[in-house]
């Protein structure tokens, strides 16, 4: 089961209230006992938590509720792991450190790092099955928040990036972020100089890290390894925006043999192909729902070489071409496909 730190729900009673909602009553339909909250190190299964967080928005037709939740944290509210990032030597450091221990967060979301045109993309990967606009707002505003606390107020991006359409509200994301955001971008995340992650941490304490390190060592984690379908599930939606993914290579970006890879797939009743639709059907109806993105860039992102590949793929999974369908369904919750329709070509 993917789950979350209990901390991603903290203050969630307080900003369903500031909206009009019923807070602990919320909570409760969603299966969370008050005692499940009470210490933000427990366990939470990550979706009923997740569709709270849209089923708030809905309710409330609050569209930044997620940034709300996120305007609620401090640097501690991390967890144990801010204990080794404000020792380290600088924001470079504390992004790979998170990305080497994301298990101490959640087991539905990463953080990468790419340099482009010399700037440097801090990008927010939500895997399959949990991409939603508040889970990516509230853990945009996170990943902020933690930069800049880390950094003891110094640091600011160059710019706050999400491919959601803009809300209809600004206000919260005008106080929770100094610079402008770009709505409707081809990733989700931030961007800043490289030379402004090197700046050093004047409270960089290496025998201090050390120590954190041996601690969180000892902190017990639920997450088990994960089976080699969800890795593919996980990778997919990192990689195809460069373009096409085949097999062989996945298998080389796994480190595996494709033969190895293809055993493995099957061993848990799995296709390559069927992970590749499946992981195209979710992320489409997300960008196409959620966004007005032209048709063209929904095929890159998604790894097509023309959009009238992906036209022909989405309308006969769906029985309607793309922008018909998103005139019917924009700003819904992403859908699956009919049944036997994942097909990739």
């Amino acid at each position: 089961m993917h789950q979350v730190r209990a901390g991603m729900l903290t203050g969630y009673a307080e900003v369903a209230g500031s909206v009009g909602l019923d807070g602990p009553r919320m909570l409760r339909e969603a299966g969370f006992a008050p005692e499940s909250l009470a210490d933000s190190e427990n366990r939470l299964p990550a979706g009923p938590a997740i569709r709270l967080l849209e089923r708030s928005a809905e309710l409330s037709h609050c569209d930044s509720f997620g940034l709300l939740m996120a305007e609620k944290r401090s640097f501690a509210s991390i967890g144990p792991v801010s204990l080794l990032l404000e020792h380290l030597p600088n924001l470079r450091e504390v992004l790979r450190t998170c990305v080497a221990y994301r298990h101490h967060f959640n087991d539905v979301a990463a953080l990468s790092l790419d340099e482009a045109d010399g700037a440097e993309l801090i990008r927010l990967n939500v895997f399959p099955g949990f991409w939603s606009v508040q889970t990516i707002d509230l853990f945009t505003g996170l990943t902020y928040r933690m930069l800049h606390d880390a950094s003891r107020g110094h640091w600011r991006p160059s710019a706050v990036h999400v491919m959601r359409k803009a809300p209809r509200d600004l206000s919260a994301w005008r106080r929770v972020f100094p610079v402008k955001t770009e709505f409707e971008s081809d990733f989700n995340g931030l961007s800043c100089s490289v030379a402004s992650l090197l700046e050093p941490n004047p409270l960089a304490a290496e025998e201090m890290a050390r120590h954190a390190r041996r601690l969180l060592a000892l902190v017990p984690l639920d997450s088990g390894p994960h089976p080699v379908s969800e890795r593919v599930r996980r990778s997919l939606s990192v990689l195809l925006p460069a373009g096409k993914i085949t097999l062989p290579q996945m298998a080389a970006h796994l480190g595996m043999s494709r033969r190895g890879l293809q055993r493995r797939l099957e061993e848990e009743g799995y296709q390559f192909g069927e992970l590749l639709s499946g992981v195209r059907s979710e992320l489409a109806t997300a960008y196409l729902a959620n966004s007005a993105r032209p048709i063209t860039s929904v095929a890159e992102l998604l790894g097509y070489a023309s959009p009238s590949s992906f036209t022909r793929w989405f309308a006969r999974a769906y029985g309607l071409p793309p922008q018909a369908w998103r005139a019917l369904h924009g700003s819904d919750p992403p859908i699956a496909p009919p049944p036997g329709a994942l097909r990739s070509p």
